[in-house]
């Protein structure tokens, strides 16, 4: 029988494991150490003024634009654990009904804000699947305060695309894992990695479900971003609330100093399935 007990800790050992150290500039920013006055005196200048300047870097991880170059090495190990079992109750939208009936396309689609930090994050994602193979796409917008003090806000925007397929796909749980790239857009830099990404759905009683993802890119930047959280389902719409943690790591592909940025806080949400 599946062990609720063993998710829960495994999602809030993740959280502990997504800790950093303070960062020394925001992530995907340049430092204030390497900027000159003249720099400092044109700090609220739209970024992009010397796009021209900027050189592009290809590698076999993904293709990223900074303002330095030099070798990275990334490390990252995950591990999650989850035990299953037989079950007897109705399936979490979008999950497998009876192996004796074909099982249409689902889809689902919502929004959700969260507090992160001393900053706000607004994500929307939509999953079309069929009864094994999918497909999943989100965005998450940060708007953070800024981090040298001037009056204003930083805005990062994350994104990823993947494919999924249902390694568990039974009445009362669905567990996926997933793969694609992502992306970050930061003050100073866009990059674009490889992801990947493992998601679970289980019906815990009535119309309630334990949701749970984890995401992760290793190269060239770093980004883990983790939720665990219930969702009721009143027919087509859902309303869903948990906790949410990111960690961004820029590897210092910006100006050579490595910026890390830890983020958790509670989140609330809406959708629809079909």
């Amino acid at each position: 029988m599946l062990s609720i007990r063993n998710l829960l800790c495994a999602a809030l050992v993740a959280g502990v494991l997504f800790s950093a150290p303070s960062a020394e500039a925001r992530f995907g920013k340049r430092s204030e150490s390497t900027e000159t006055k003249d720099d400092k005196k044109h700090d609220a200048s739209a970024v992009g003024d010397d796009d021209d300047k900027q050189e592009q870097h290809s590698g076999g991880g993904g293709t990223y634009y900074s303002r330095s170059s030099g070798s990275f090495w990334v490390d990252l190990l995950v591990a999650i654990f989850f035990n299953s079992g037989s079950s007897g109750h109705p399936t979490p939208s979008g999950n497998v009904a009876a192996t004796s009936e074909p099982n249409p396309l689902t889809m689902r689609l919502g929004a959700n804000g969260a507090a992160l930090g001393n900053g706000a994050g607004l994500d929307a994602f939509i999953g079309v699947e069929g009864q094994q193979w999918g497909v999943d796409a989100r965005a998450l917008a940060l708007i953070l305060p800024t981090d040298d003090g001037l009056v204003g806000t930083d805005t990062l925007t994350l994104t990823n695309m993947h494919l999924t397929v249902a390694v568990l796909a039974r009445e009362k749980a669905r567990l996926r894992v997933e793969g694609g790239f992502s992306s970050a857009h930061a003050p100073d830099l866009t990059v674009v990695g490889p992801s990947m990404a493992l998601s679970f759905e289980a019906c815990l009683v009535g119309p309630l479900d334990l949701e749970m993802r984890a995401q992760g890119t290793p190269y060239p930047y770093r980004q883990l971003d983790a939720h665990a959280g219930l969702a009721v389902h009143l027919d087509t719409l859902v309303l869903r609330g948990g906790v949410r943690t990111l960690f961004l790591d820029d590897n210092g592909l910006v100006d050579g100093v490595v910026n890390q940025e830890a983020f958790s806080g509670p989140y609330l949400g809406l959708g629809f399935a079909f």
